[in-house]
């Protein structure tokens, strides 16, 4: 019978507290649900097929990479991303190269601690230890810039969070392109709508403006900067950059979405479309694009003008094809599914649309908790609105609004049932006892 080794344990657990003092993705709580890391992962693919591996932010692109797989089970591809977020990192960083390793020498290092490879793994905790005390501050300005990067790519719980990392970063390097115009992204990206004052938005404004300048040809910056200039009134000049801007080749598509919705806001449906279109055609092989224009049908299809159009349905159907299409390329993503069963719904195919959901039912089990929230609140939209099932449609609310997340979804679905108790519906009386049994600190009656 085989015994563990006390003094192996020690070594272990004193391994493991190092571990956890390391500037990296293992210890910068990126936690989430598989389905988001899933997503994320998807999108960071994405990234790469479309703008390729020359951008000075490759490294840390597939640093986040090597994580998500690991997070998601997948050793081998994380070390694989891990290699080639060193070469990355070589390549566009050869001034301090070393020191620019920092948070992927820590990443090294607690992938081989969970591989039990623990002498490589004190083997990366030791390199960190030596580029570290080698460098005036504990924690350099490359380090705080990566976390940075990490934090606002990651979820957008994280953005004020990357705010504050940049401008770390930022206070050793205040010229660099690459820190300023991260900073200008995250800032601009780190409050609600509802929340931006008129000089709020003109500290963003001026904020895209520098990152501009240091950076022309950066799309997301300018398309943020143009939106920005219309949400202050100045949609004149808005328009004259985004025809600009669309007169150029695209190069990458970080921003393209962006810049899809300024043409539906302030030009029209028909521009965003014919624009993705155009863009597809010149890349056919984008799921991303693909995306985007299906994106596209689904605004105009259910824009208030669009409603009258006798000639929707030839739209309705084009959507429905590219959603089907994306259905086998993005097969995991439950927002896809969803989307696909509205247009199939909008097609007059409500059997389509029930297959999909009697499908979803039989995968409850496994979704996480926001996924779950979302499918209950839209299987009872489509019981309603589809299938004339008002009974059943409350019982999916309710158990969309049993799960304790403050979302959108959940907000839907307590609207409808408090919709049935003011117009005194049958089940008014039990929807009433269900919410005041289920509400805390006023969440339900703030509505």
């Amino acid at each position: 019978m085989a015994f563990s080794c006390p003094t192996k344990r020690m070594a272990q657990n004193s391994l493991k507290i190092k571990l956890q003092d390391l500037e990296c993705h293992f210890t910068w709580k990126l936690d989430c649900s598989r389905s988001k890391l899933e997503s994320l992962r998807h999108t960071l693919i994405d990234i790469i097929s479309s703008e390729g591996v020359q951008c000075s932010w490759t490294g840390h692109l597939y640093n986040l990479l090597a994580y998500l797989h690991h997070a998601l089970g997948s050793t081998e591809d994380a070390l694989q991303y891990l290699k080639k977020a060193e070469e990355a990192i070589r390549l566009n960083s050869p001034d301090d190269v070393e020191l620019s390793l920092v948070v992927h020498y820590g990443n090294l290092a607690w992938v081989h601690y969970h591989q039990g490879e623990l002498t490589e793994s004190q083997t990366y905790v030791e390199k960190v230890g030596r580029l570290l005390r080698d460098n005036p501050s504990p924690c350099p300005g490359v380090v705080w810039g990566e976390k940075a990067w990490t934090l606002n790519k990651f979820d957008v719980s994280k953005r004020k969070e990357a705010v504050y990392c940049f401008r770390m970063a930022l206070k050793g390097d205040p010229e660099n392109k690459v820190l300023r115009c991260g900073y200008a992204i995250a800032f601009s990206k780190s409050f609600e709508n509802k929340d931006i004052t008129p000089r709020l938005r003109s500290e963003m404004l001026a904020h895209l403006r520098i990152a501009r300048e240091l950076d022309p040809e950066h799309l997301t910056i300018t398309v943020m900067y143009l939106q920005r200039l219309a949400d202050s009134g100045q949609v004149e000049e808005a328009r004259k950059l985004a025809e600009e801007v669309i007169e150029k080749p695209l190069d990458s598509f970080g921003g393209f979405g962006h810049l899809l919705s300024f043409f539906r806001d302030y030009v029209s449906h028909d521009s965003s479309i014919d624009l993705a279109r155009r863009t597809l055609d010149r890349h056919p092989d984008s799921r991303q694009l693909k995306k985007h224009l299906a994106q596209c049908y689904k605004w105009k299809i259910f824009s208030p003008e669009e409603k009258r159009n006798p000639m929707r349905h030839i739209l309705i159907e084009n959507a429905v094809s590219l959603y089907e299409e994306l259905v086998t390329l993005y097969p995991k993503s439950l927002a896809v599914k969803l989307e696909l069963s509205a247009m199939y719904k909008e097609s007059g195919r409500v059997d389509r649309a029930d297959k999909i959901f009697e499908d979803l039912l039989l995968e409850i089990e496994g979704m996480e908790p926001q996924d779950l929230q979302k499918f209950y609140n839209r299987y009872a939209q489509h019981l309603f609105f589809a299938k004339h099932d008002a009974s059943r449609s409350i019982d999916f609310h309710k158990k969309a609004v049993e799960i304790m997340l403050p979302t959108g979804q959940r907000d839907s679905s307590i609207r409808v049932l408090l919709s049935n108790v003011h117009n005194r519906g049958d089940r008014a009386e039990e929807i009433v006892d269900f919410l005041h049994g289920l509400d805390r600190e006023g969440a339900v009656s703030q509505f």
